[in-house]
């Protein structure tokens, strides 16, 4: 599945000037820095194409697949997939060198570059803009692996030592909150270019990129929660400066014009086509309970009596794996933005702060403004644990495709409380490091405590699922 990190970077280079490779220092310097055509800016802007395209690699291309599937809304019945959905059968070559890429080329070394430029030229909007990119990689890469080299990270030395999750995320709020700050101070024109159009969510829209950074700073808020008790209080103050409409979602911008610029779900089942498709029942009976039209988005409904399931949809054959659904456009269309920070979670982060912190009023009411928003039925006048488990609920119904914050809702809560594939089998926590990292670093922990059950250190296991009180069956 290497192939879908080359040609989520390709999608993005495809886009954007057609050539990004070069990053050398020498086009700075002399009369170069102080020409008319400006190529220490574009510099930053190249920089900034590949940095995108990671970003929505690991939203949407192996790790969130596998944790899609960890949190039974995928469901993986071919190839390593079926040995990842049944027996939880990860290893350090699941995900393809993904952790070694937080590090490389379009990774940490690439933001950090940009950064380094950004001050040197006074740009404090693409600084600004570069420190929520790197909060975002990192932030959700401790959601991933846990601990993570992070305050070592780039120095040259052998064997780095990993800094605890917790302190990773710590760091990744300073980092946003840096970024935020600069987008705060800054003025148009002088040294502020910015990406411009290199910036293909966004465009460079300071006030967008704000408010995505709060959100992201609730997002990371609540991956702790079960082990400071003041998290959900944070993470409601930034929901309150987060993104508060559908037309300031964060998606990834690909256009589907080619396979290279395609949705990466999509070219994942192009070239793997039979290995993974919806999950269990859980979330599509949730879809159904609640008359939510997500459902057409998220699956296919096969109505004949005897169906397969197929890339291009239901067809006549044997019965489909998990039941007579296939993937709808979230997935089998080439163009979808999937989205990765949106209003929708904003919105049900509110809900869920506000109701540990002891307004279900207001929490019953930020639950129904996210219903509202897609069209599916209010909830009821609910209130105690029906009213928080409704909420979790609705939180994984919303969390579909973005596979790491399904799984993060369940490692933080045991909601949905799911059942194991295998019987005596745990729901993994983490993912592996890579082989290649596991290989070369002395200080990370050992490869094989991952398989039943090991833990990062922000989500200890529960003994009762939050949304029914009732055992954790997973953890």
């Amino acid at each position: 599945m290497t192939y879908t990190r080359k040609l989520a970077t390709l999608a993005v280079l495809g886009t954007m000037l057609g050539a990004v490779g070069c990053h050398g220092d020498y086009l700075t310097g002399g009369e170069l820095s102080t020409s008319p055509n400006r190529p220490t800016e574009a510099s930053n802007r190249n920089l900034f194409i590949p940095i995108q395209a990671e970003l929505w690699n690991l939203w949407s291309g192996d790790p969130a697949r596998v944790a899609g599937i960890y949190a039974q809304e995928f469901s993986g019945i071919n190839r390593q997939y079926l040995a990842l959905d049944q027996t939880y059968s990860q290893d350090p070559n699941t995900t393809n060198g993904q952790h070694q890429g937080i590090y490389s080329s379009g990774g940490l070394v690439d933001i950090v570059k940009l950064e380094s430029q950004a001050r040197t030229q006074g740009d404090t909007l693409f600084l600004g803009i570069a420190q929520i990119t790197e909060g975002a990689l990192m932030g959700t890469a401790a959601d991933i692996w846990g601990d993570l080299v992070y305050s070592q990270a780039l120095q040259g030395k052998p064997n780095p030592k990993p800094d605890d999750q917790v302190a990773v995320y710590d760091s990744v709020q300073k980092v946003l909150s840096a970024g935020i700050a600069n987008l705060t101070a800054y003025h148009a024109g002088g040294t502020n270019a910015g990406p411009g159009p290199a910036d293909l969510v966004y465009g460079g829209n300071a006030k967008k990129w704000i408010a995505m950074a709060h959100t992201l700073k609730a997002r990371f808020y609540m991956h702790t929660a079960k082990v400071d008790p003041n998290a959900y209080a944070k993470a409601l103050a930034e929901t309150a400066l987060g993104i508060s409409s559908d037309a300031n979602n964060y998606v990834a911008a690909v256009t589907g014009s080619q396979i290279g610029e395609s949705n990466l779900y999509y070219q994942f089942n192009d070239y793997y086509r039979g290995d993974m498709f919806p999950g269990g029942p859980t979330i599509d009976s949730l879809l159904v309970a609640h008359n939510d039209p997500r459902r057409d988005l998220y699956f296919t409904v096969c109505t004949a009596a005897n169906v397969k399931q197929s890339f291009t949809g239901c067809v006549p054959g044997d019965p489909a794996p998990s039941g007579l659904l296939d993937f709808g456009d979230f997935v089998n269309d080439p163009s979808f933005q999937v989205p990765v920070v949106t209003y929708n979670e904003n919105t049900l982060i509110a809900a869920e702060a506000l109701y540990r912190t002891g307004n279900q009023g207001a929490a019953l009411d930020s639950l129904n403004a996210e219903r509202a928003n897609v069209g599916a039925d209010p909830a009821p006048a609910l209130s105690g644990l029906p009213l928080l488990n409704e909420i979790l609920n609705e939180e994984y119904v919303n969390d579909f495709g973005l596979g790491e914050e399904a799984w993060m809702l369940y490692n933080r809560t045991c909601t949905p409380n799911l059942v194991p594939h295998t019987s005596g089998k745990k729901i993994p926590g983490r993912l592996f490091y890579d082989s290649g990292e596991q290989q070369t670093n002395t200080n990370l922990p050992p490869a094989g405590q991952g398989i039943n059950g090991y833990r990062n250190p922000a989500t200890p296991a529960s003994t009762t699922s939050d949304g029914t009180a009732t055992a954790c069956l997973g953890q």
